[in-house]
């Protein structure tokens, strides 16, 4: 398991084993501590600035914004992905684009940067993180390289990316009060879906559990 969700699992689980009970929703505990299969409805939202568009190291830059939504129903006692998870990835946005610095002219995308497409979801034994197997799709790009005034083409390429999840402990959404503010792990206002920040990066994970 990467150390982004090792530090958040182990925050998550001191905070429940520590929680007086009167901050428990016992019935939400009851709930979910009888649920053997639950149902994921999962989006991942990446926002990250100044990423580097082409596949090598030349001077074109942008905003990045991903979105990508895993649907699976998990074994909460074995930890496994029961069946077959469903996939879809919304097609990338960029924005702000620009060169070596401002001052620089602007150069061009010559198609759809994809910066995380996820391909399948691996787990390489039971209760490890999930590892979804992606690609990053580069375009061909000109360039304004070293800030000169003649754009310079660059070739796109296709390669490989990974990311790591896991299902969160359910506990959180019974005893939301206890979550810090402005934490990794939050509950939404609804109290139906548990937020979770990776430690590492700037993902956003929200999962959204249905008993089976």
């Amino acid at each position: 398991m990467k150390p982004a969700l090792i530090g958040a699992s182990l925050i998550a689980t001191a905070l429940f084993q520590s929680a007086p009970a009167a901050a428990q929703d016992m019935a939400a505990l009851q709930k979910w501590e009888k649920a053997e299969i639950v149902h994921y409805e999962v989006v991942g939202e990446l926002t990250q600035k100044h990423v580097q568009i082409p596949p090598t190291d030349a001077d074109l830059y942008a905003d990045v914004f991903e979105r990508v939504t895993l649907s699976f129903d998990w074994n909460r006692k074995k930890g496994v992905i029961v069946g077959t998870p469903k996939i879809q990835n919304e097609a990338g946005k960029v924005s702000n684009l620009m060169g070596m610095e401002k001052k620089c002219p602007t150069g061009k995308l010559n198609g759809p940067y994809e910066h995380f497409d996820v391909v399948e979801i691996r787990q390489a034994r039971p209760k490890e993180a999930l590892e979804l197997v992606g690609k990053r799709i580069h375009p061909d790009t000109m360039v304004a390289d070293s800030c000169s005034s003649k754009l310079r083409l660059f070739k796109g390429a296709t390669v490989a990316a990974k990311e790591y999840i896991f299902p969160p402990d359910l506990q959180a959404l019974a005893m939301a009060s206890m979550l810090p503010k402005g934490g990794n792990i939050t509950v939404t206002a609804d109290g139906k879906s548990i937020v979770m920040k990776a430690l590492n990066d700037n993902w956003v994970w929200t999962y959204t559990p249905t008993a089976k």
